[in-house]
C-alpha cells in the first residue's frame, strides 16, 4: 500500500501542485481514504496471503503434524480459521456498504477539486421519465453549457410536445435552467402551436447533476442509496446500469471470497515442503493472479458481451470453490 501511494503521488503530484492542493489535505484526506479504499478492495487477498504465511510457518516448525497425529481432525483444525474468516467477512460487508462510501465521498471530492479533468459529454440520449426523452449534442463542464438541447414528451407512442434550445445552462445545485434561442412546439392533430423565446428560465424535474456524473460516484453511495440509484437509472434506460450492478454485487461477492481463499490457503500450505515459505507464497500469489484475472474476464464480459452482472461477479467464487474443495481433499489429514 505504501509503494502504491508513492507511485500514485508521483503520477498526480504535478496536478496537485498546479491546482493548489494543500499538503495536509493530500495526506490526511486523500491518502488516508486511499489506503482505506484499496485495503478494503483487496481484503480477501491480504487475508489469503496472511493465511498462507501463518500456516506455512506452522508447517515449517512441524506443528501441524503433531496436531493431526493427536487425533484432531482436519475439519477441527480449520475451525479457528473459519471463525476468524466469519468475523472478517462480516466486517468487510459492513465496510463495503456503510463505512467505505463515506470515505470514498471525501476521496472523490478531493479528486474532482484538485486532479480530475471535468466531465464532458457528447451525443447524449436519456429517458428522464416514462414519457420524456432528452437529447443534446455537447456538454461543457467548464461552463456548464449544453448545446442543442432537446426535450420530447410522448403520449401513447405519439410525440405531443417538443422543447429545443440552442444553448442551455443548468444549475449544479438545483433544477433551475436557463435557455437561449429556444422553441416550444405543441403538436396537434392538424396543426402545431409554436412559440419562440430568445431567453427562457424554468425549472424542470431534473437537474444537471442528474444527467452528468462520473460512474465512480456509486462508490460514495451506501447500500440503500445504491439500490435506489440503480432503479432510477434503469427507468432512465442508462447504458451504465451493468457497471452499477457490478458494484452492487461485488460488495457481497468479494467478502465471501475470504471463505474460499482461506480454505485454499490452508490446504496448500499445511504440508511441509522443501521450498518452505517461499514456494507456498509463490503458489499463493499465483492463485491471487488467477482469481483477479478471472474477475477481469467476467467483468469485461458483463460490460461488453451482455453477461449477467450477478453471474459475472459470482462466477470466480463458484470456480474457485471447486478448486478449494479439490485442494481440501488433497490436504494432509
Amino acid at each position: 500500500m505504501s509503494i502504491s501511494m508513492v507511485f500514485d503521488l508521483s503520477e498526480k503530484l504535478n496536478e496537485f501542485i498546479a491546482n493548489g492542493a494543500p499538503w495536509d489535505e493530500i495526506f490526511l484526506i486523500y491518502y488516508t481514504n486511499f489506503f482505506l479504499y484499496y485495503g478494503v478492495q483487496f481484503s480477501y487477498l491480504l487475508n489469503f496471503i496472511s493465511v498462507i504465511w501463518f500456516t506455512s510457518k506452522m508447517a515449517g516448525n512441524t506443528e501441524i503434524v503433531p496436531i493431526l497425529s493427536s487425533g484432531v481432525g482436519f475439519k477441527r483444525f480449520l475451525r479457528p480459521y473459519f471463525i476468524s474468516s466469519s468475523i472478517l467477512v462480516l466486517v468487510t460487508i459492513l465496510m463495503y456498504n456503510f463505512v467505505l462510501p463515506v470515505s470514498n465521498k471525501a476521496r472523490i471530492e478531493f479528486e474532482e477539486t484538485y486532479y480530475r479533468v471535468k466531465v464532458n459529454k457528447s451525443n447524449f440520449r436519456l429517458q428522464v421519465t416514462d414519457n420524456q426523452m432528452l437529447y443534446f449534442y455537447n456538454y461543457n463542464a467548464s461552463t456548464n453549457r449544453i448545446k442543442r438541447f432537446t426535450l420530447e414528451t410522448w403520449q401513447d407512442h405519439r410525440l405531443v410536445n417538443s422543447f429545443t434550445s440552442e444553448i442551455a445552462y443548468g444549475d449544479t445545485l438545483s433544477k433551475n435552467w436557463t435557455f437561449e434561442n429556444c422553441e416550444i412546439r405543441k403538436l396537434g392533430a392538424f396543426n402545431d402551436e409554436v412559440r419562440y423565446y430568445e431567453n427562457f428560465d424554468t425549472t424542470l424535474n431534473f437537474g444537471i447533476k442528474d444527467l452528468i456524473f462520473r460512474p465512480n460516484i456509486i462508490e460514495s453511495m451506501d447500500y440503500k442509496e445504491l439500490n435506489n440509484f440503480i432503479k432510477e437509472q434503469e427507468l432512465k434506460g442508462s447504458d451504465d446500469v451493468p457497471k452499477f450492478l457490478l458494484e452492487k454485487h461485488k460488495r457481497w461477492a468479494s467478502p465471501f471470497a475470504i471463505f474460499i481463499l482461506t480454505l485454499i490457503g490452508v490446504s496448500v500450505s499445511s504440508k511441509k515442503s522443501r521450498g518452505g515459505l517461499g514456494i507456498n507464497l509463490a503458489i499463493g500469489f499465483g492463485i491471487c493472479f488467477l482469481y483477479i484475472f478471472s474477475m477481469q474476464i467476467t467483468t469485461v464480459a458483463a460490460l461488453n458481451m451482455g453477461f449477467t452482472p450477478f453471474l459475472a461477479v459470482w462466477t470466480p467464487n463458484i470456480i474457485f470453490s471447486f478448486i478449494a474443495y479439490f485442494l481440501y481433499l488433497k490436504a494432509p489429514k
